[in-house]
């Protein structure tokens, strides 16, 4: 019963959405133009909703994308400063080998001409000796006494 009196009451209020349509400043009131004007705005209120999802997508890939280059960008830094240290140390190695390579070359130029003043001086000894063995050979006849079968001087008893 109760809910019967109440549902008498509410029709004898009027039906609600022609009562809205009564107030000032309803829907109904606004040109169609208004209408949609708020249907726009809906739009480019969910549009601006979706650019902002995409910007901040947007964002997230390029704050993404810059921490990894950072981190490759220091990983190249570290690759480069061992290759100027492995560089400064072949550097030296380098600078200690021609400087080795330099005292072999003089060592080298010196013995080369140690040899040659020692086969100069092994060529003039040669020739020395063989003058002196044909001048040795030249006084053995004279130092030797003829020996002469009929000689009686030359056997001696």
């Amino acid at each position: 019963v109760q809910l019967e009196d109440r549902n008498e009451g509410m029709h004898q209020l009027g039906d609600p959405q022609e009562e809205m349509g009564k107030l000032p400043g309803s829907k109904t009131d606004f040109p169609a133009g208004m209408v949609l004007s708020e249907e726009e705005k809906l739009k480019i209120s969910k549009d601006l909703v979706d650019l902002q999802i995409e910007t901040n997508k947007m964002k997230e890939r390029y704050e993404t994308e810059n921490f990894e280059l950072k981190n490759m960008l220091q990983a190249l830094e570290s690759r480069v400063q061992e290759l100027e240290l492995r560089s400064a140390r072949v550097t030296g190695e380098r600078d200690s080998l021609r400087e080795r390579l330099r005292a072999l070359e003089s060592s080298r130029q010196q013995l080369a001409e140690e040899f040659i003043i020692l086969k100069s001086n092994y060529l003039a000894l040669g020739k020395e000796l063989d003058q002196e063995v044909r001048e040795a050979a030249e006084l053995i006849p004279g130092l030797i006494p003829r020996v002469h079968p009929r000689d009686p001087s030359s056997t001696s008893h």
